[in-house]
């Protein structure tokens, strides 16, 4: 031990032993070396304090008497400032080295609650966009710890930050190693409230996209503590919110969630464009108001889904024997449309729409809401409603008729088949138009025929800036009130090219793909049990959002008081959500009946 020491030291010595030890060690050395100078000097000057005094404040040396303090002193002069030159310059490279950590993004993060992103892609700023809305919304501050793989993200990251634009939040840019677990655990792996794996923007195909995002899955899985500790929080009912985000491959969604498997579900959630976003812009298709509904409660601002402690709205009982339907009309600020539990694994659970089902001991209330402080329970008044006017009320189905056309292939469109009946895909395969040749679109003859077929709706659905002069095409085209603008609907990815259509005063629809990914991503972030709830009512089965025709499915007398309404639909099983008026938005707040075109509903539907 003795040995490796002396050698340590003797190197320390050396000048590269010196310029490549750390900052503590060389200062050290350096005020170790002073210490010996300054007793040194104090030998040949006389006494110790005018040695120090010398060395620390030349100055000092005009007091000096005698040739042996004149000439010493000048050498104690000379090495004082030569010494506090290489302090002053270590601490000077120690900052600048500081500085470029801060730069490069290889400085460790110590704290904790945070949110670790991994990858770039372009939906990371509108997935910041939503987490500076949620901490506005409770007037807080996040951390949120961005990892890239190399310096050249990172620098392109920070060029264009926007201080600004995310003011809540505290943004840490970091890269390294992302398949080593030290990277991670520099980061605090361990002590993060989330971790968002996205796809990678830089990798050429969904192939080697989804293989970096699975060797980045296998290194996570692969560290026994990371495990530990995921099923540690899933024990004790706080997991770790954890997403992973893959392409359109079935077989790459499968390797991810058996990966991270356990008993009764899956430790990560999986996102692919054909999962919960893909059914939603399918749905969207076939009527823009499904897509306005998702837009908004998926998004932090405005209505959106809160799980509530039954406690914190005045059902400190859990109201026993009491059926879903009178709690749901006895709730105040909100509505109530389900209830989560735990299964027996410990998993989150979802009962929506649950008519009959008394709540259990430890469910927990699913409600949409804007505020979820304004919550309150109050038992609802008894009233009976006329049978007739329950039965005049039309389930509606999950299947409806529509003539689509739809023009590319930049979205999967295979999940828009389960939402229209036979006719209608019929019509849908003779009407999908997807030409090599991009010019085709632009053809005078095409163009007319999209308003000669008179289709229901025209889903452009094709890359951003073909999309975009296509549309513009079909707008110039076209008078302000014409009724042919309400069938065009674009999907995109660029918010910018979103922002300038929605300015022109012609245009109506546009389905915002990525946008609306990023706003999923951003709320299993916080809450991951949303995953199982808004992939419930994506789905082509089960529990969903359904419209109601006024005049059609309900009668017009009947859509006058809010109250009423919603115990008539819930007599036919169906919680409402808001009403739809002639701008096609979702009015989740009471008074917006008078003048609305349709209702929007939850409910399991008829097929």
């Amino acid at each position: 031990w003795l040995r490796l020491r002396w050698r340590a030291l003797r190197r320390l010595l050396t000048p590269d032993g010196f310029a490549l030890a750390s900052i503590w060690v060389q200062l050290a050395a350096i005020f170790v070396g002073s210490g010996l100078l300054i007793l040194f000097m104090s030998l040949l000057i006389g006494d110790l304090s005018t040695s120090y005094r010398w060395f620390a404040d030349p100055s000092s040396y005009a007091d000096a008497e005698g040739w042996a303090q004149l000439v010493f002193g000048l050498v104690q002069v000379a090495f004082g400032l030569i010494l506090f030159s290489f302090i002053i310059s270590v601490l000077s490279a120690s900052l600048e080295q500081l500085i470029e950590r801060i730069k490069g993004g290889t400085l460790p993060y110590r704290k904790s609650g945070h949110l670790l992103i991994v990858n770039y892609n372009v939906k990371l700023p509108l997935i910041l966009d939503e987490i500076n809305l949620r901490a506005q919304r409770l007037d807080r501050t996040e951390d949120v710890v961005l990892l890239f793989p190399d310096r050249a993200t990172v620098d392109q990251f920070c060029e264009h930050l926007e201080a600004e634009r995310w003011r809540q939040l505290q943004i840490y840019v970091r890269q390294g190693d992302l398949l080593h677990w030290h990277t991670y655990e520099k980061l605090g792996a361990l002590k993060a409230l989330g971790l968002v794996v996205l796809a990678p923007e830089d990798e050429v195909d969904e192939f080697t996209r989804d293989n970096r995002n699975l060797k980045i899955l296998t290194a996570l899985i692969n560290e026994q503590t990371f495990m530990h500790h995921l099923l540690e929080r899933q024990a004790a009912k706080s997991p770790v919110k954890c997403s992973i985000e893959l392409s359109n491959q079935t077989y790459s969604r499968d390797i991810a969630l058996a990966l991270t498997a356990v008993q009764g579900g899956s430790l990560f959630a999986v996102t692919t464009p054909g999962d919960v976003i893909g059914s939603v812009l399918a749905r969207s298709m076939v009527d823009i108001v499904y897509y306005k509904a998702f837009f908004e409660l998926l998004s932090f601002h405005g209505w959106n889904v809160q799980f509530v402690d039954p406690a914190a709205v005045g059902l400190e009982q859990r109201a026993p024997g009491v059926a879903f339907e009178q709690l749901m009309l006895g709730i105040q600020g909100g509505t109530l449309v389900g209830y989560s539990r735990l299964d027996r694994h410990g998993h989150f659970d979802l009962s929506l729409c649950p008519f009959g089902e008394p709540m259990q001991a430890h469910d927990w209330l699913i409600v949409v809401t804007r505020d979820q402080r304004k919550l309150r329970y109050l038992p609802p008044s008894a009233s009976v409603e006329s049978q007739a006017d329950i039965a005049a009320i039309q389930v509606p189905s999950e299947i409806v008729h529509r003539r689509l056309c739809v023009i590319g292939s930049t979205w999967p469109v295979a999940a828009l088949e389960h939402f229209i009946d036979q006719p209608s895909r019929d019509s849908l395969h003779a009407a999908h138009f997807d030409f090599d040749d991009p010019q085709r679109y632009f053809e005078p003859e095409f163009v007319a025929s999209l308003r000669i077929e008179d289709y229901d709706h025209i889903v452009i659905n094709l890359p951003d800036e073909l999309g975009f002069r296509l549309t513009l095409l079909l707008l110039s085209a076209s008078e302000a009130d014409d009724p042919f603008l309400e069938s065009i609907i674009t999907v995109l990815t660029d918010p910018v090219i979103e922002e300038l259509l929605n300015k022109n005063v012609r245009y109506r629809n546009t389905v915002l793909s990525h946008k609306l990914a990023a706003k999923y991503i951003a709320q299993l972030s916080f809450q991951k049990n949303l995953e199982k709830f808004f992939a419930e009512l994506a789905m082509p089965s089960g529990v969903e959002f359904n419209l109601l025709n006024i005049g059609e499915h309900i009668p017009v007398e009947l859509v006058t008081d809010e109250p009423r309404l919603r115990r008539l639909l819930a007599a036919r099983k169906l919680v409402y959500l808001g009403a739809v008026g002639a701008s096609r938005h979702v009015h989740f707040d009471d008074g917006h009946l008078a003048g609305a075109r349709q209702l929007l509903v939850l409910g399991h539907g008829t097929v």
